[in-house]
């Protein structure tokens, strides 16, 4: 019973990481932009040119000292303020993934079985959890858990490849 449920957990913990997984491979893009956001806005807002990430600034001097900035995001030219709102954007999905996604936003999924050796398996190991999302058989370093979580553990992974259309 008490393996059972913590096979149950480990699947759910695992969903949960491959979901974070693929979240984080979708989204790559907008960390990438909201990595360099604050240079970008910094360029345009000073007129300096130059290469950051996928934006490309370049400015061209106008009569009386004006100056006209151009940008492109991935070799598309794009308006300045279109520009500012997807950075706008990149940041608020990156400060997401970064909250919702994070190693601890994962292992607290697993603090309602109040169960310190799972937690600690999930935790020595998350690493190895992200490599079951591609259907990898991990080798799971249990440390001093007790039997029913290595069991619960190892039947959790199983069931999760096992759904997975990978055999443990």
């Amino acid at each position: 019973m008490v393996t059972d449920i913590i096979a149950q957990a480990f699947v759910d913990f695992i969903r949960r990481v491959c979901e974070c997984e693929n979240l984080w491979k979708a989204h790559a893009k907008d960390l990438e932009l909201a990595k360099v956001g604050d240079e970008v806005t910094k360029a345009i807002s000073e007129g300096i040119e130059g290469e950051y990430g996928p934006v490309t600034v370049k400015v061209r001097k106008k009569l009386l000292g004006r100056r006209e900035v151009r940008v492109w995001l991935y070799g598309n030219e794009i308006d300045v303020d279109a520009l500012l709102a997807e950075i706008s954007k990149a940041r608020s999905r990156a400060a997401w993934l970064l909250n919702d996604c994070s190693e601890n936003a994962l292992l607290e999924t697993l603090y309602k079985y109040e169960d310190r050796y799972l937690i600690e398996v999930a935790q020595r190991n998350f690493d190895k959890v992200k490599n079951i999302c591609a259907g990898e058989l991990p080798r799971i370093e249990f440390g001093e858990a007790p039997a029913h979580v290595v069991e619960g553990v190892v039947k959790g992974v199983r069931i999760y490849l096992s759904g997975h259309g990978t055999s443990a």
